[in-house]
């Protein structure tokens, strides 16, 4: 069936309120399926609308209300199946909602992040949820969404800027709690395979193994925090650079799963066993563990329940007439021990490992 175009264009809310002896708010509020309208009579008006072609007026709506119903998200990396959960998580909500989601992806790079904000600030979005690139530093671009009060939501990793709302893992004590679960199991000799310290999750990961460290009245080997990126290769660089240095720790905390899938590979290839040579943990969420072999102990985190919280949160400042204050949520994590975690013993040396 072909449908006409140009009669389509030329129905309005009103054309199907005449057809139902309805009146025209009636008609607009099913469409936006609000509550005040019954669900008999939600199902008259969309049936009304394939009958009669309807097709909504998106720039009438646009210029009555001053708003686009677009939202901006940019993320790092769409490889990483940790935003892709995320994302897929708010564009679930925001359709909900009546929104509209544009997604862009900064590959990890601060100039690539800042050309996506300054194209959604240019489409006129709604709002912005932002999770910032590894090579993240410059505020200005933030300062400038600042001062044009467009609402702002950071999600997972952000930049050190103040006036905008986030949503983060607890990851300080996150770290801590699980690592401190780890040393009472015997475990003494313990490395980390840091992010960033430039990025809150960087640093709120390795704050929560120095205070686990410092707790447990264990020494603290600045050798053995070897600070990186996020992805793969630096767990690769990351091992190789402590199997170069000829001392091996019991286990090695790394910053995030995808580090620790590079530490895995280097093992390997060096012939060094997980976990009866070296534990290995990180930071990570449940669907992945299986992926690794052996399954890897992860402090785990739910990518959907932050997108669906910064989803809220960006909306519920949109609506807002007054404006709303930043806000700071945190979401809890547990940890999962599995088979990458062994035993504490007193590692081999290298030499016997080569």
């Amino acid at each position: 069936m072909c449908l006409n175009i140009s009669k389509m264009v030329n129905i309005r809310q009103s054309d199907i309120a005449r057809e139902l002896n309805v009146s025209r708010v009636t008609v607009s509020k099913a469409l936006r399926d609000h509550p005040d309208i019954s669900p008999e009579m939600k199902k008259r008006v969309n049936e009304t609308v394939k009958k009669m072609g309807y097709i909504p007026n998106l720039i009438a709506r646009q210029l009555n209300s001053r708003r686009t119903f677009t939202l901006g998200i940019v993320v790092p990396d769409l490889e990483n199946s940790f935003f892709s959960y995320m994302v897929d998580s708010m564009i679930d909500h925001a359709t909900e909602e009546n929104y509209h989601v544009i997604l862009t992806v900064s590959r990890e790079k601060e100039s690539v992040e800042i050309k996506n904000i300054e194209n959604l600030i240019g489409m006129r979005v709604d709002g912005l949820l932002v999770c910032n690139s590894q090579e993240s530093q410059d505020t200005s671009i933030y300062s400038q969404i600042r001062k044009m009060k467009i609402p702002l939501v950071f999600f997972d990793r952000m930049v050190k800027i103040r006036g905008f709302s986030k949503v983060v893992f607890d990851d300080r004590n996150g770290a801590l709690s699980a690592l401190s679960q780890v040393i009472r199991l015997g475990f003494t000799r313990i490395a980390h395979f840091a992010g960033y310290n430039g990025i809150n999750i960087g640093r709120e990961r390795c704050n929560g193994y120095l205070s686990a460290l410092k707790m447990h009245g264990l020494p603290i080997r600045k050798k053995w925090i070897i600070e990186g990126g996020f992805e793969m290769n630096d767990g690769y660089g990351s091992f190789m650079k402590l199997l170069a240095s000829g001392e091996m720790p019991e286990i090695i905390f790394t910053v995030n799963d995808r580090v620790a899938l590079g530490v895995y590979r280097a093992a390997k290839e060096s012939g060094i066993k997980i976990p009866s040579d070296v534990s290995i943990m990180g930071y990570g969420f449940r669907e992945t563990t299986d992926f690794f072999s052996p399954p890897l102990a992860v402090i785990n985190q739910d990518p959907r329940k932050m997108g669906l919280i910064a989803m809220k949160t960006l909306i519920g400042e949109i609506d807002s007439r007054q404006g709303r204050k930043p806000v700071t949520t945190y979401i809890s994590e547990e940890f999962l021990r599995n088979k990458s975690l062994g035993i504490a013993r007193k590692p081999k040396s290298f030499k016997t490992l080569n």
